[in-house]
């Protein structure tokens, strides 16, 4: 099960005598979560796996997770999708705010409503704020102002109907052991799945799997002696914690000439 954890560190300001140190690590499982029509809700467990508590606020923002246009960064982009459409104004979640304690677990639990068809996302904000520990010599006016805030983001992900990815590829770099790739979509159905890349005489040399909404740098592990190609590149729906049901609704796009 696939699992997005955070470590926050939180220090003091350089100007106290004496820094105060503490660290918190929260965990959300899973790290996404594809639903249908048929089943439009789940689930997110929180753990707070540090010494600190951490005080969690939730929220719902419309959004994709996506590498830059020379797919050298990967960050998140707000208020657009590409093609996909917008979940969070249609997502209801609770609790919206919640306390951990060290060792805790909470269950943070989301439903989608309304009639979707095609693909839908939203990215769950987990937006955590920790206080740091503070000496007893410290000046409190200062101490007092100490704290952290982390956002851990995780994609709930609507698919309404069946449908296929647009994916076109671009040579990014090449090496004897890593075939780098921009993959790129402009449907509103994600790529959900493994690239397998095969050589001029139709061997495989290497798979990696990725989640494209609209833009990902895909590094593939080469394995045997490569040349500059021409290479072919194989799609499938096999990913890890994708449901079978999930799969039926995402068609494999065709191969890819490079």
């Amino acid at each position: 099960m696939s699992i997005l954890k955070i470590t926050l560190y939180a220090v003091a300001a350089l100007a106290l005598s004496r820094a105060a140190f503490a660290q918190a690590t929260l965990s959300v499982t899973p790290a996404y979560s594809f639903i249908t029509d048929e089943a439009p809700h789940g689930a997110f467990s929180l753990k707070n796996e540090g010494t600190e508590h951490l005080e969690v606020v939730v929220s719902a923002k419309f959004g994709v997770i996506e590498a830059d246009p020379e797919g050298r960064s990967t960050h998140v982009t707000l208020g657009s999708a590409g093609s996909l459409g917008n979940l969070a104004d249609n997502l209801t979640y609770f609790p919206q705010r919640l306390i951990l304690e060290p060792g805790t677990e909470r269950v943070v639990r989301y439903m989608a409503t309304g009639d979707e068809s095609g693909g839908h996302i939203a990215l769950m904000h987990f937006q955590m704020r920790e206080r740091a520990a503070v000496a007893l010599d410290e000046i409190p006016e200062v101490a007092t102002a100490l704290s952290i805030v982390y956002n851990l983001v995780a994609p709930v992900v609507l698919i309404g109907s069946q449908g296929v990815a647009h994916v076109r590829a671009e040579v990014l770099e090449v090496s004897d052991d890593v075939l780098a790739l921009l993959l790129s979509n402009d449907s509103p159905f994600p790529f959900v799945g493994g690239v397998t890349v095969r050589g001029a005489d139709g061997s495989p040399l290497g798979r990696a799997e990725s989640a494209v909404y609209t833009r990902r740098r895909l590094d593939i592990a080469l394995s045997g002696l490569t040349t500059d190609g021409p290479y072919t590149l194989e799609f499938d729906n096999r990913y890890r914690g994708l449901s079978e049901s999930m799969r039926t609704r995402l068609a494999v796009p065709d191969p890819i000439a490079l």
